[in-house]
């Protein structure tokens, strides 16, 4: 065989990638995927410190490429959480209306309307 089982061990410096090319998205988490280092495996791939087989080759970079994949839908996530996170923030009131109406918070999170004048203290029966 053409492969040292000291690289491809899981605490090996290609473990990883080689956890990714074979059991896909179930093995690896989210910490691991980042702390992966897609161009040093690349190089350790490309230039190897002892003889790899052509399959092995391809494998492994079938395993950069699905790391690869999942760093750029983690980080499209992040990004597409951010984004409605600041639209959040700076979403104008539209709740107002013609300005008659006003909106109140009320216990458990909901909102109440009421008409512009009402206090909108507790039941006091209006004293």
């Amino acid at each position: 065989m053409f492969y040292s089982q000291i690289i491809l061990a899981k605490k090996g410096p290609l473990g990883k990638v080689w956890l990714a090319a074979h059991w896909g998205d179930k093995k690896l988490g989210r910490p691991q995927i980042f702390n992966t280092d897609i161009s040093a495996s690349v190089d350790s791939i490309v230039n190897p410190t002892v003889p790899l087989a052509l399959r092995v080759s391809g494998h492994l970079l079938l395993g950069v490429v699905r790391i690869y994949s999942r760093k750029v839908k983690y980080l499209m996530t992040d990004c597409h959480e951010a984004m409605v996170k600041i639209k959040m923030a700076f979403k104008p009131d539209t709740a107002g209306g013609g300005g008659d109406n006003l909106l109140t918070s009320t216990e458990g999170g909901k909102r109440k309307r009421r008409k512009k004048g009402q206090s909108g203290g507790g039941d006091d029966g209006g004293n």
